[in-house]
């Protein structure tokens, strides 16, 4: 199927997004044709195999819900390659645990990766560092138990966050005015890091031929990189920690990187000609 790829296409016109549910519906509908319509080319006329392909995925991947971080597009991945779970803040919950213990346990003679995958700009992200620094301006979330379970668990690499931004910069930073942005720069690798060594923990049960290897990366929506340690600018898929030892280690390479320190006055604001302060 040879479809223009979709980093190549024009920015959307707002004005053509459906208005309705019905051209909604008919939008949908119309781009499920072209895709026929390609398919049935590449195929001579034969949409449909005599069976059915059996799923054979190398990859899974655990990725944000975002609309701007569609998986398979980041990975140029065919059908049938990659076994995609997506939720907001690509956080651990049970059903997302339960799809990807369904794929490792049904397709162990193709998957050779696990990724965890999270992205800059992550609007759970920006909730849960929201929720940490001010609790009472959080009361959508509070009323809402789903709500509140996504954030819940981003939660705990905010914390982290903020213990990883005192330790290498001293207490001042917290009072800096760029202490949000940077905490939710710094909580979105932290978050997917952490979230990978909990995965590697997971398939510590399993026969070590039929374990994949657990690795995790940050999106960058406007680079369409994928990111690791230890700068945050390098482009990799990252292997999961292997203890928290290395985790902390991570959230202070991370605290130092230039794609959080950038946010910081402190450091990077009106005295930016002047030496950075000597981490502590």
């Amino acid at each position: 199927m040879n479809i223009k790829p979709w980093v190549n296409q024009p920015p959307e016109d707002p004005a053509a997004r459906p208005a309705t549910p019905a051209a909604a519906v008919e939008h949908l509908l119309a781009g499920n044709g072209r895709v026929r319509a390609a398919a049935e080319c590449a195929c001579d006329g034969e949409l449909y195999p005599a069976a059915l392909p059996k799923q054979q995925p190398f990859g899974v991947v655990l990725g944000c819900s975002d609309a701007r971080a569609p998986l398979e597009l980041v990975f140029d991945a065919a059908p049938n390659q990659l076994f995609v779970v997506r939720v907001a803040g690509n956080v651990l919950g049970d059903e997302c645990l339960g799809s990807i213990e369904y794929a490792l346990a049904n397709f162990q003679d193709s998957v050779r990766l696990l990724v965890v995958m999270g992205h800059t700009g992550c609007g759970a992200v920006a909730a849960a560092v929201q929720t940490y620094l001010s609790p009472k301006h959080a009361a959508g979330i509070a009323f809402s138990r789903s709500l509140r379970s996504v954030v819940n668990h981003i939660l705990v690499a905010v914390r982290s966050a903020a213990l990883s931004l005192e330790q290498a910069w001293g207490g001042d930073v917290l009072e800096d005015p760029g202490m949000p942005a940077a905490l939710a720069e710094l909580a979105v690798p932290l978050n997917a890091a952490m979230t990978a060594y909990q995965l590697r923990l997971e398939l510590e049960r399993l026969d070590a031929a039929a374990r994949p290897e657990v690795v995790y990366c940050v999106y960058d929506l406007l680079s369409s990189r994928v990111v690791g340690p230890p700068d945050l600018a390098s482009v990799a898929l990252t292997p999961a920690p292997k203890d928290p030892a290395e985790l902390v280690e991570l959230g202070l390479q991370f605290a130092r990187s230039a794609a959080v320190t950038r946010h910081l006055n402190l450091i990077r604001g009106p005295f930016a000609d002047a030496p950075a302060p000597t981490p502590s």
